[in-house]
């Protein structure tokens, strides 16, 4: 039993190991558990790949008994019985290969799927300094194509290079059981082979990583370009525009000529060390089949087995070249995944005790794009009350506010929330606690419940309507079709002053302790800002309102306090 139990280890400590050659040691922890849920399939596949590798080696041997014993012996029977049989494995053979064709692309899919949540999780999780110095197109790219890149090779390195392996031990036995002395002549391709792409290979590397990069830039132009058209019209940049599109374009498009060129010497070199390699081996089994009466099915068999050994060879080297692709692929995904140097969350995060989102700052010193903004901040805000958040602008308010929801962490100091640092908590329940509305709203391409529903998919019809009351907008989808009415991608099917509503009214859904408005009703007019401030105080009095305004902040109502950040503006 312990030897079992050891064995079962070994095992699981091998799996590692395994990934991280196959893949390198930094993409292996994340991208072994989504092979590890498809092991089912795998297996699957890995089986119905052993079984087409044997089935596959009967039809040469078919073919001999064909031309020797039914042919060249004249016997009818024999003949037919034989031809039947060969019919018979090829329909198997084809039957298995549709079938295999079809179970993989159900198990690739879904392994691709997986990668791109766990992308698209990864970047969710970052920092907004983080995203910031990263482009839209470039991650975009990297999500896409590269996630691709990365699925394909792990499927085709476990199912085509299994088979193949296969299929290379079967036809090299099947090459030694016809003609020894041909068979060693036909091994003389594998060493050749393996020296031209030993050599071949850190150019490929190289290659790929250079197209890959202009496949980045290039998505990163596109991608600033369609998300500012507005207002790249608005000053008159075509032009420039344009055309630093066409340059990352051409770019790209010489990386990729430069990579197929190459590509095709790679491929030209083993194919032209396979004819030669054929053509010496029909020479001198020609000459075996009239000299010494080696029977011509044989001959024929045989070169049908060189296939064995040529295609699994370059299928197994292939392999060996695109994980030097792959590379380039793993290093772009592994930059995604990389945690280092961003927002670390507690494993064990305290829980939250109740409350009615008391704020302490202890010592907090604040940071912008390298410069100290605000210096030695201590200040108390009881729960439950209504702050303004006073100072000019560049004085460090939205980057004081933003250290609330842990986008970033001050300098020195810290931020207790119900007398816990937000270190000590869990993302989910500090920004469940602290709901941030920010100047510019995110909304996306779907209904107004869709919309209103992201923060909280539970809520109900009614509570929606609610929300969408408060800010003065229960009227406006009612012709549209209220609650199912569709927005355009990013809201731009409506106003802004309305899309800063709506992301409002979405977050007062969810069960905030603090509320913090960052400018959040700036493109709003007067009129409904002060009915929508009067509508959040009666309705959320029990809660904490931060709030940071540049207009008239006598719109917002009554505050029971103003903290003016220039006592502590490093400026000042």
């Amino acid at each position: 039993m312990r030897g079992r139990e050891e064995a079962i280890e070994d095992r699981k400590a091998a799996a590692p190991k395994a990934a991280a050659w196959l893949f390198d040691a930094a993409s292996a922890p994340w991208i072994l558990p989504h092979l590890r849920r498809r092991r089912g399939s795998l297996v699957l596949l890995f089986a119905l790949g052993l079984v087409s590798a044997l089935a596959a080696l009967a039809p040469p041997y078919l073919t001999k008994l064909v031309i020797d014993e039914g042919l060249v012996a004249g016997d009818r029977d024999a003949l037919i019985g034989w031809s039947l049989a060969f019919f018979a494995f090829g329909l198997l053979t084809l039957a298995l290969g549709a079938l295999n064709s079809v179970l993989h692309m159900r198990a690739s899919v879904a392994m691709l799927a997986e990668l791109r949540r766990t992308l698209a999780e990864a970047v969710l999780s970052r920092s907004p300094a983080w995203r910031a110095r990263r482009r839209t197109g470039e991650l975009l790219s990297r999500i896409d194509g590269d996630a691709s890149e990365v699925q394909q090779f792990a499927f085709n390195a476990l199912l085509s290079g299994s088979g193949g392996l296969l299929r290379l031990v079967g036809g090299t036995a099947m090459l030694f059981f016809l003609s020894w002395q041909l068979a060693l002549l036909a091994l003389l391709l594998i060493p050749l082979e393996l020296g031209f792409f030993t050599w071949a290979r850190p150019k490929t590397e190289a290659l790929a990583k250079a197209s890959r990069a202009a496949r980045g830039h290039f998505a990163a132009r596109l991608a600033e370009m369609l998300g500012a058209t507005g207002q790249i019209q608005a000053a008159r940049a075509e032009a420039p525009i344009a055309n630093g599109l066409a340059k990352a374009q051409d770019d790209l498009n010489r990386a990729l000529i430069r990579a197929q060129l190459w590509g095709e010497a790679t491929r030209a070199a083993p194919l032209t060390l396979v004819a030669l390699v054929r053509g010496t081996v029909f020479l001198v089994g020609g000459l075996m089949v009239i000299e010494s009466g080696w029977p011509l099915g044989s001959l024929i068999a045989f070169v049908a087995y060189l296939g064995f050994l040529v295609g699994p060879i370059q299928t197994l080297v292939g392999l060996w070249h695109a994980q030097a692709r792959v590379q380039a692929a793993l290093e772009r995904l592994n930059a995604v995944m990389d945690k280092g140097g961003d927002i670390a969350w507690p494993a064990e995060p305290l829980p939250l005790p109740p409350g009615k989102g008391a704020l302490r700052l202890q010592g907090v010193c604040v940071s912008a794009g390298g410069a100290r903004l605000l210096s030695a901040v201590d200040l108390e805000i009881a729960g439950g009350s209504k702050v303004l958040l006073a100072g000019p602008s560049g004085s460090g308010k939205t980057s004081l506010l933003s250290l609330l929801q842990r986008h970033a962490d001050p300098d020195e100091g810290c931020i207790l929330l119900e007398g816990v640092d937000l270190r000590r908590l869990s993302a989910d329940a500090l920004r469940q606690a602290v709901a941030l509305v920010p100047q510019r709203p995110f909304l996306m391409q779907g209904t107004v419940a869709e919309n209103l529903c992201l923060s909280r998919p539970d809520a109900r019809p009614e509570e929606m309507a609610e929300a969408l009351a408060l800010v003065g907008l229960e009227e406006r989808f009612a012709p549209e079709g209220g609650l199912a009415a569709r927005l355009g991608e990013d809201g731009l099917t409506v106003s802004g002053g309305e899309r800063q509503r709506l992301c409002l009214a979405r977050t007062l859904l969810t069960p905030f302790r603090v509320l913090i408005l960052d400018e959040a009703l700036s493109e709003v007019d007067p009129a409904k800002v002060r009915r929508i401030s009067e509508a959040i105080d009666g309705r959320f009095a029990d809660r904490t309102r931060l709030i940071a305004t540049h207009g008239d902040d006598s719109l917002q109502g009554p505050f029971d306090s103003t903290l003016d950040l220039t006592r502590w503006s490093v400026a000042r």
